[in-house]
């Protein structure tokens, strides 16, 4: 474990300037990377950095003006997220976007400006906006929110380590605060491209309000962008998307005019590159079984494919490609490049998707027809007889060695050792709920176990988190014991013993 004070965090700097100690600092855990690059000291699976976030008054409010993602469903018309959002989580309408504050992007907030310190390096003008839907609705306090920093927007090469911008999660979903981190961790393990992640000790500071508030542990996030495409796949030119609520990956026709608004693509299209996507899902609906199965081959790479497909269902990942149809993105390199998938946003996995049951529900759930219906490409993909049986192998593999609960009870209790410290000062909830699921020194339906979490320390300010409708279900079943009964039973499913069930999305 490697942990991070702020005169601990500038020495390390100082020492990589004069070159005197280049492994001063470097992570216990680092997976994933193609080649040494100075951000692979920043980022590792027992990295604890020290954050403060300063924001003046005035932009604190500026960030709530937005009003919130309102791309993806139905067009991005105004108001369906808003709907969308009371009819899963309840609670009120949210208030439409006033036109304040800065610029947006395409998430929906808008940025401000904000002063970031990391393990005692100050950056001031640094852009920040809040991310997110249901972990930004469901905050368990006014302030622990999700953040997205960017050092670079507006000015050129500022980076801390190497690194330009992150995301903080803040864990909403989640009373172990680990599940995120372990689950990339997992991906990058078995050898498929995924964001690197790290751990932040987050205060906030707003002048006249607060002052240097705690606000807990965060999930630190690498973004998928420029310099992660680069090191995974050796260029970032290509087609980047990240479609959202949408199973498989459906045909619009032949004018790439009609796929934007669902499949999201960031950056520059190339005519060549969207012409020969279109290819791809046009043959996905028409080809036949045995043209289809040539097919696979040129157009993804299938043992990438299956294993993807084949973790997430063993982490009963339903907020995810194979369930909802979303977190995640697709990369198509350019010329004949095949397609990848990449993870994203995995605070669900290991069977915390809140409208899917209870995780013990979830720990049982199909890993030989993993998708919800309907998902077209993973389909067709187990409906051809050679791709089945390399998944049944992919399956097979990581039950034996990368989903092992031994190994896993080990990186949990590293991953504690260290952040149990972080989660108890951040709140009596936050501290209970690590008790019941981490340290399993409290019974998992003692105390206060309503959902979503409200830390109540922060009475003194008028909050309350978006409720949950009653079809929604959060148990503390304990970590551990989740990754031992899932790994049973998808073991039994493979060996023909078990039936799973098919996992209930929200869609």
């Amino acid at each position: 474990m490697i942990r991070f004070s702020p005169a601990a965090g500038l020495a390390c700097l100082l020492a990589w300037a004069i070159l005197l100690l280049p492994h001063a600092c470097r992570a216990a855990d680092i997976a994933g990377i193609q080649g040494p690059d100075e951000s692979s000291r920043f980022f590792g699976l027992t990295n604890l950095w020290d954050i403060h976030l300063t924001v003046e008054p005035r932009d604190w409010e500026s960030l709530h003006a937005g009003g919130g993602p309102r791309r993806g469903m139905g067009g991005g018309r105004p108001g369906v997220m808003d709907g969308l959002m009371r009819g899963i989580f309840g609670g009120q309408r949210r208030r439409p976007a006033t036109g304040e504050g800065g610029a947006t992007d395409d998430s929906g907030y808008p940025w401000a400006s904000a002063r970031v310190e990391i393990a005692g390096t100050a950056f001031t003008n640094v852009s920040l906006r809040f991310k997110g839907v249901s972990s930004m609705v469901r905050a368990p306090n006014p302030f622990k929110r999700p953040f997205r920093i960017d050092l670079e927007r507006g000015a050129t090469n500022r980076r801390f380590m190497g690194v330009p911008e992150f995301t903080l999660n803040n864990n909403v979903n989640d009373a172990t605060q680990m599940r995120e981190a372990l689950a990339y961790d997992l991906f990058r393990r078995v050898g498929l491209p995924a964001p690197r992640t790290a751990f932040a000790r987050v205060h906030l500071t707003i002048p006249g309000r607060l002052q240097r508030q705690h606000l807990g542990l965060y999930t630190l996030v690498e973004p998928v962008g420029r310099a992660f495409l680069q090191r995974h796949f050796h260029t970032s030119k290509g087609l980047l998307l990240k479609p959202d609520m949408m199973r498989g990956l459906p045909y619009l026709g032949d004018d790439w005019e009609a796929y934007p608004d669902r499949y999201q693509p960031k950056g520059k299209v190339e005519p060549a590159d969207a012409g020969r996507f279109i290819d791809f899902v046009h043959a996905l609906r028409v080809a036949s079984p045995d043209d289809l199965a040539a097919e696979w081959p040129r157009r993804i790479d299938p043992t990438a494919f299956a294993r993807f497909v084949a973790l997430n269902a063993v982490l009963a990942n339903v907020d995810s490609f194979i369930g909802n149809g979303h977190n995640y993105y697709l990369f198509q390199p350019p010329g004949d490049g095949r397609l990848a998938f990449i993870p994203w946003d995995l605070n669900e996995a290991f069977g915390m998707h809140p409208v899917s049951g209870p995780s013990a529900d979830q720990m049982v759930t199909s890993v030989l027809r993993p998708n919800a219906d309907p998902n077209n490409l993973v389909e067709r993909f187990l409906a051809t007889p050679s791709m089945n049986r390399l998944y049944r192998s992919e399956l097979a593999a990581l039950l034996s060695d990368a989903f092992n609960p031994a190994r896993l009870a080990a990186d949990i209790d590293r991953v504690a050792a260290f952040t149990q410290p972080v989660v108890f000062a951040e709140s009596r909830r936050a501290r209970e709920d690590f008790e019941r699921t981490v340290l399993q020194t409290r019974p998992p339906e003692s105390g206060d176990t309503s959902q979503p979490r409200h830390d109540r320390e922060f009475l003194r300010e008028d909050y309350e988190p978006w409720g949950f409708p009653d079809a929604v279900y959060i148990d503390n079943m304990p970590l551990k014991e989740w990754i031992k009964g899932r790994a049973r039973h998808a073991q039994d499913q493979l060996d023909g013993k078990a039936v799973g069930t098919r996992p209930r999305p929200r869609l």
